[in-house]
This record gives structure tokens, C-alpha cells and sequence, in this order.
């Protein structure tokens, strides 16, 4: 079923499964470490509260990724897919990387929001790649191979990080 396919399908497969990856990654550590984060982002009177924030934080992120679902798939119509997958990496590392250097629990969250619209943009930028270059009768075996990467990124949480 999978033979017969090209270089750019594989790789374009390899490049969304990642992607994927390392986005299942980032969200199950955020998972494990948002009380964490919160206990050094807010003061210490507001601690008692600590659940609340980080699930704010949370949905925060998902609702990030729907939008950045919309709105990736509206610019990859416009910018091309190729590109517009390269922009949400470029922003999914650059938003991630800045959540570290948050002040308030605010700006977290401001920044896992736009960590949420990368993500929801790298997703539906793959998977419409996938769709795209996949002959029929292999579409739903890469799509699948695709999502399983957002799996092996929460599994590989435990294995790389102490938490």
C-alpha cells in the first residue's frame, strides 16, 4: 500500500509527523510543569488558586489551536503550504522558547496562546500536505502516521525530562 511513493511524499509525511511530535512533546510537558510555572509566576497570595490558573493556561493553548488552525489553513491558501508550514515552526520554536522568559502569569499565557496558534497552524498545514500529495489509496495510512506523532511526543516526555 505504501509503496510507489515518492521523496517529496515521504518526506513531506516525515516533516508534518514531526512537527507533530515535537508539538505533542511541548504540550504534555506544559501539562506537567504548568504548577510549577505558576507557583513562580504568581504571588504568593494567589497560590491557593494555582489549579485555576494553569487550566486557564491550558485552554488558553487549545483555543490557540483552534484559531491557528483557521487561520493557518486561510494563509497556506494564500502564502502556499511549504511556506506557510515553515512559518508556523519558525513560530511554534520562537513563541515556546519566549514563554520561559514570562514575567507575570499573564504573559504566559499570552505566549502559550500564540504557541497554541502555531501549533493549530502546523497542523492543519501537514495534514493538508498529506491530503494533498498522498495518491488516494494511501491518504488514510499517512494521515494516520501523521497523527501518530502528536502520541509519540507525549510518550517521549517522560523519557527525556525529570518531572
Amino acid at each position: 500500500m505504501l509503496r510507489g511513493l515518492d521523496r517529496v511524499q515521504w518526506n513531506t509525511l516525515i516533516a508534518s509527523n514531526l512537527g507533530w511530535l515535537f508539538d505533542g512533546f511541548e504540550t504534555y510537558a506544559l501539562i506537567l510543569t504548568v504548577g510549577v510555572a505558576m507557583q513562580q509566576l504568581l504571588p504568593p497570595e494567589q497560590h491557593p488558586q494555582i489549579a485555576a490558573y494553569a487550566g486557564t493556561v491550558i485552554a488558553v493553548t487549545l483555543l490557540g489551536w483552534g484559531i491557528g488552525g483557521l487561520l493557518g489553513g486561510i494563509l497556506a491558501d494564500y502564502i502556499g503550504r511549504k511556506r506557510m508550514m515553515i512559518a508556523a515552526v519558525l513560530a511554534y520554536s520562537v513563541t515556546s522558547g519566549l514563554s520561559a522568559f514570562s514575567f507575570d502569569w499573564t504573559s504566559f499565557a499570552l505566549l502559550r496562546f500564540l504557541v497554541g496558534v502555531a501549533i493549530g497552524s502546523e497542523w492543519a498545514t501537514g495534514s493538508s500536505m498529506i491530503a494533498e500529495l498522498w495518491p488516494d489509496r494511501a491518504r488514510g495510512r499517512g494521515a494516520g502516521l501523521m497523527q501518530c506523532g502528536l502520541g509519540m511526543g507525549f510518550f517521549l516526555v517522560p523519557w527525556i525530562g525529570d518531572y
